[in-house]
């Protein structure tokens, strides 16, 4: 829940309730108005009407300078949207930039364009490639002269190597803020990219990698370019662990981050099968999906049938929870559990019934929740 809150001084709340309250005092300004002028000439003392028609009146006033500055504020914003933000009738050249005809512009204060919309097929020249449709462009404060080029994210016209990277056309280029660096595209052709990896002796060394075709790579930037998210080419070794093409890999600073298994193999102290998902914080074994299909894997004392997903604990290879599908079912204390399943380290601490269950006392139905206190201690619940 968000703690942010506005508070405004109580004049401009007074002034807001005017304003709210505009169309009912103009109703009681026309009643009294016309109650002065009809009584004018009949009743000997109005001066209670002329005091309570001044002050509606004020009151009146009031509201009306609320609309009023509010449609004067409207103007304003009017006026500067049509001077920043505008459709060019003939080719303009802006900021070094050939934009087409029919193109909508918006500019910042100093007139630089950080964003292009092109009209129809019409294509934009920028940093050695066409692009179309939105372009945005880096904000004039974050550019520097060392930068690589000036888009922050635009879709390709034509097929382009931008940057030493084959990227296709159609698709969403984007680019680092800082520096310009390519960070995502979608490749025409298998490419290897360099990765950061952990190293035999320690410390991290790099390595390529195989990116697919007509997938989308991710890349980040430290002393160098590095992936940091493609769908594999072809099975790859990580480390000790053999990722699997046609799968994505994700790396990130500490390593690998996820990949899925190219076939079964020890990670950790866990023999996990093929077309494992599994995922690592700082290089340690962190989490692991198991496939639809595959031999069960025992953890804690417990059999975990496929498909199961399985979260470690932090400082130890003990269960912290697993969900488990729910055709399929574990068993603890001899009651058949499914779903998600909440432990203390390898200690059951709560679970659904897979079927109905007699427990000592009662009957439970498919789907009740229960915890541990049910299967240790059941005559005292």
């Amino acid at each position: 829940m968000s703690d942010i809150s506005i508070s405004f001084p109580p004049w401009m709340t007074a002034w807001f309730l005017l304003g709210e309250a505009t169309p009912v005092i103009t109703l009681v300004m026309i009643g009294l108005v016309a109650a002065f002028l009809v009584g004018r000439g009949r009743i000997r003392h109005v001066g209670w009407l002329k005091w309570t028609l001044a002050i509606v009146g004020v009151l009146w006033l009031g509201g009306i300078s609320f609309w009023a500055a509010g449609f004067v504020d409207q103007i304003k914003t009017e006026i500067y949207r049509a001077r920043h933000h505008y459709r060019l009738d003939k080719a303009t050249a802006l900021a070094g930039i050939e934009i087409p005809s029919g193109s909508w512009v918006s500019v910042d204060e100093e007139g630089v364009p950080y964003r292009i919309e092109t009209a129809g097929d019409a294509v934009v020249s920028i940093d050695g490639a066409l692009w179309r449709d939105a372009i945005l462009l880096m904000p004039l404060r974050n550019r520097t002269a060392s930068d690589r080029g000036t888009i922050k994210s635009a879709t390709l016209a034509e097929d382009a190597t931008i940057q030493g990277v084959p990227c296709r056309a159609g698709t969403l280029v984007e680019f680092f803020e800082f520096g310009g660096g390519l960070e995502h595209c979608t490749l025409t052709q298998r490419t290897d990219v360099p990765a950061e990896i952990p190293g035999d002796q320690g410390g991290k060394s790099t390595k390529d990698l195989p990116c697919a075709m007509e997938q989308e790579v991710w890349l980040r930037f430290s002393e160098r370019r590095l992936l940091e998210r493609c769908v594999l080419a072809e099975t790859a070794t990580v480390g000790i662990v053999g990722c699997a093409g046609g799968k994505e890999i994700v790396l990130s600073g500490d390593g690998l981050d996820s990949c899925t298994l190219a076939s079964a193999q020890p990670v950790g102290p866990f023999d996990l099968p093929a077309g494992t998902l599994v995922k690592f914080t700082r290089e340690r074994l962190d989490r692991f999906d198991l496939p639809p299909i595959s031999l069960p894997v025992a953890i804690s004392g417990i059999m975990l049938p496929s498909g199961t997903i399985v979260r470690l604990c932090d400082d130890s290879w003990e269960l912290d929870w697993a969900d488990v599908p729910e055709d399929k079912s574990v068993a603890i204390a001899g009651v058949k559990l499914t779903g998600r399943m909440n432990f203390d380290c390898g200690k059951f601490q709560s679970g659904i019934l897979f079927e109905d269950t007699e427990l000592p006392g009662r009957r439970l139905p498919r789907g009740a929740a229960i915890s541990a206190e049910d299967l240790l201690h059941p005559a005292s619940r």
